[in-house]
């Protein structure tokens, strides 16, 4: 790596950092002001707020990021504009491009590493925050629709479980009956007093169950047993559960689990699948949107300071508004999915390539 390309990537990477961390500190002084009564009003401990803040700075990270990026792109290349270090570095044959480089592969690996920030800490951390918030903060009763009443899922294969009570937060159901119907005919029927779900199995055991194989509605078989593994049957505990988990507080592996099954039960997955693609699309705008924040930047008139702040928020206001339109109306099914995700990058990309090509070499 050369000495001009160290130089560039140092003072990138150093104002993302500066730039991340002023973003977090701000965000939550604001919204420990707006929400300190809450805070008093419920009792909540203080080591219960830290905790809470916590977990939030990954979604404020996730959030912040590309307005980061755009502002450190153009401070970067505003200040070599400004103090006539891009004329210098130009008039030794290195071109826009050349000195692109270093930024835009540090760009592109953010992007990368966002994705993996994201599904391994972003979510897990969201997930805990709604608990806290829920649990120690407005302390409300946990147990609160966690036993459910007369409970049937639909699954894969034709496998229909029916459970008189289901209680979610120990996987287990009582009074079940469980039953394989294909091409309108019952072929599998189990009964069982309650049904467990075996963690290292991954599977469901019956107690006290009885089995009964039916051929063109005559029955062919009958037994009966103490305890039965289900391997077979593809319903998990997040099958059963009465709501689904919200598709942004859910994994990316989970949330195909989640999309199959939904299809499996004739539901409608847009919302899934649009949630599934923007765990991609949102983190590569930090790659995207640099191919605007460098030709704004390079132009000496537009490289002082308050202006890059302001065209970089500006910037990203209007990209999260095109993102959020994109998701309401994939949401609804007026867009395919991976469009709705990605029309926001790809108004971006087009619009960015376009000043990136045009700019001063």
């Amino acid at each position: 790596m050369k000495i001009v390309d160290k130089y560039i990537l140092f003072n990138f990477l150093k104002l993302v950092a500066i730039s991340l961390l002023s973003f977090i500190v701000v965000v939550i002084i604001v919204d420990l002001i707006e929400n300190i009564d809450k805070f008093i009003d419920h009792n909540a401990t203080i080591q219960v707020i830290i905790l809470n803040y916590i977990y939030f700075i990954p979604f404020i990270i996730i959030l912040a990021l590309p307005v980061s990026v755009l502002l450190s792109t153009m401070f970067t290349f505003g200040g070599l504009a400004k103090y006539h270090e891009l004329e210098v570095m130009k008039a030794t044959g290195l071109s826009l491009y050349r000195l692109s480089f270093p930024i835009l592969a540090a760009g592109f690996c953010i992007s990368l590493l966002l994705i993996v920030f994201t599904d391994v800490i972003g979510v897990p951390a969201s997930v805990k925050k709604s608990e806290l918030k829920r649990e120690q903060i407005e302390k409300r009763d946990t147990n609160i629709g966690r036993v459910r009443h007369n409970v049937i899922k639909a699954g894969k294969d034709g496998w229909i479980v029916f459970a008189r009570l289901y209680n979610e937060r120990q996987n287990y159901g009582e009074n079940v009956i469980i039953q394989q119907i294909q091409e309108n005919e019952v072929k599998v029927a189990l009964r069982a007093v309650r049904m467990t779900w075996i963690e290292p199995d991954s599977t469901w055991e019956l107690i006290s169950a009885t089995k009964r194989l039916f051929d063109a509605g005559v029955e062919t078989e009958y037994a009966s047993y103490d305890t039965l593994m289900t391997p077979f049957l593809p319903h998990t505990p997040r099958v059963m559960k009465h709501r689904q988990d919200n598709p942004r507080e859910t994994r990316f592996w989970e949330l195909l689990e989640i999309i199959e099954m939904k299809k499996w039960m004739k539901q409608d997955v847009s919302k899934e699948m649009v949630e599934l693609y923007l765990k991609f699309s949102v983190p590569f705008a930090n790659f995207i949107i640099i191919f605007l924040g460098i030709p704004m930047a390079a132009n000496p008139r537009r490289s002082g300071g308050t202006v890059g702040f302001g065209i970089s928020v500006i910037v990203s206001f209007i990209y999260f508004i095109i993102l959020r339109t994109g998701q309401t109306f994939g949401y609804d099914g007026s867009l395919p999915p991976l469009l709705a995700a990605t029309i926001g990058n790809i108004i971006f990309l087009i619009i960015g390539l376009f000043m990136f090509l045009k700019a001063r070499k």
